[in-house]
Parts: C-alpha cells; structure tokens; sequence
C-alpha cells in the first residue's frame, strides 16, 4: 500500500472515530460554552423521535414521549370549553375531534378517566403510568410562586417557570392529571398504599410508601389521598388550588374512575 494510501485511510479512520465518539458524548457538553456541531445533530435526532409538541424522556430504564403541555380540545372539537362529562362525550363520539397540544389554551376538564384515554388512543397516544408521569415532573419548581396552585385555572403554559427539568409545563398545580391504572383495595400493583397523610418516603413511580401527620419539606409538603376500600382512578401533581400540599409527590386516588370536575384534566403520551 502507498504511503498515500496508508494517509487517506489513516485520515478516514480518524475522521470516523472523532465521528462516533461525538455521537456519544451527551449532547449538552460543551467546548468553551457552546455546542459542537455533532452534538447539536445528535440532539436533534433524539429530539425527532417524538412529534412535535412531545417531550422525549429518556432515561436508562424507559424512552418515552409526552404532551409537552396539557391537553385541550382541538379545533374540529364541537365543544370547545366542555363544561360536563356530556360535553366531553359530544367530542369524544365525534372522529373529527382530537385533543390538542399547544400553550396558552384552556385545559381540557370535565373528562373522566375512561374518557380521557379514548381521547388519547384518538391522538394515537394513551394515558401515562405513574413511573412515566413522574419521570417526566421531575424537576418542576414546587413552589406558589412558580406554578399555579393558589388562584384559579391558567391557560397552558403561561406560568413559564413551572416546567419540569425535560421541559414539560404545568406538571404541579392548574389542573389535576389523570394517568394510567387504578388503585384498588388500597393497594396499586398489588403493593399497600399508606394512609392519608404527607408524604415521608417514595417508591420508584414517586409515590409516597409511608405518610407522617407532618408536612415534610423533603418532599415539599405534598400529601397523599387514599381509601382502604373500593377502586379508584389516579390523579396527579395538583390542581390550581393545591397549594402546598400539590407537587409532583402528591397523588390523589380517591375519585370515582367516572368522577369529572372542572379541575380535572389530562395529557397523553407515546411509546417508543
């Protein structure tokens, strides 16, 4: 082989292994404050997997997309501001009508659970679990002056420091969130919730496994709901008169799967 030869491919090689090792270099490090070139390519092409107005979550267990902000009826909806579960179901049974996702809307409320995962499944999403809602709050300021939990109802998005460290908006207070599943007997997957209380220690999903009769600021006060009798859906974050006791700790899991209120809403997510 030439001594050309042995160059070029000397060259090649090394511009394929600089190639690889950028690709895998987390694409927030930065050289003197800025991005290289093949970090913001490699963050967009994560970015790309989820459509558009979705968070990607990626963490070394799950890899998912969520609605970056709350849903709302879209435009072909023919109730724009449901008002009651009918009004809810007049969308529902219309195909034309999908949930959106976009800032500084009104939150679709008056949706129970049942209702608010057929609107998902129309968006070709569902309802998040509790480990998935909670990795994608992580990081959300708890706090009365960041995120709406002590006034009334805001449009999407417009408290612009409530949003979680993937960037998702309004996961504590303006609106209760439902999710995924349901808490029966006391019990969620099997495993005994505490009594009523606020929340002293977590499992993985930030759930409380144990409760004190004492606001615990480790967790920012936030309180569980639960009944030892019955089955319930789940309800997450806060709504817009939490106060404290919202967050992304809090759960609510004392409404009937067929319970709507204009304080309840919801928002989707997508498998990867």
């Amino acid at each position: 082989m030439s001594k050309w030869a042995k160059g070029l491919r000397f060259l090649s090689v090394t511009i394929g292994i600089i190639f690889l090792t950028s690709i895998s270099i987390d694409a927030t490090n930065t050289f003197q404050g800025s991005q290289s070139a093949l970090s913001i390519f490699a963050d967009r092409l994560s970015t790309d997997e989820c459509p558009k107005k979705m968070i990607l979550i990626n963490t070394e267990d799950k890899k998912f997309c969520i609605d970056e902000y709350e849903a709302s009826p879209g435009e072909k909806c023919p109730v724009p501001n449901p008002l009651s579960t009918l009004d809810t179901s007049k969308n529902s049974n219309d195909t034309n009508c999908v949930p959106k996702v976009s800032s500084n809307e009104q939150p679709w409320t008056y949706v129970a659970q049942p209702q608010a995962a057929q609107l998902c499944a129309r968006a070709g999403k569902r309802l998040p679990t509790a480990g998935e809602w909670y990795l994608a709050a992580l990081g959300t300021p708890d706090s009365m002056e960041s995120c709406n939990s002590n006034g009334n109802i805001s449009r999407t998005g417009v408290w612009k420091n409530c949003i979680s460290g993937g960037g998702v908006y309004d996961m504590v207070g303006n609106v209760w969130e439902l999710i995924d599943g349901e808490v029966v007997d006391g019990k969620i997957d099997g495993r005994a919730l505490p009594d009523d209380g606020y929340v002293e220690k977590i499992d993985n999903d930030g759930i409380a496994i144990e409760t004190t009769d004492s606001p615990n600021t480790i967790y920012n006060n936030d309180y569980i709901w639960m009944k030892p009798e019955g089955r319930y859906a789940i309800m997450r974050g806060g709504f817009y008169g939490s106060r404290s006791d919202g967050g992304i700790y809090s759960t609510h899991s004392q409404i009937d799967h067929n319970f709507a209120s204009g304080a309840i809403g919801f928002r989707c997510v997508k498998s990867l």
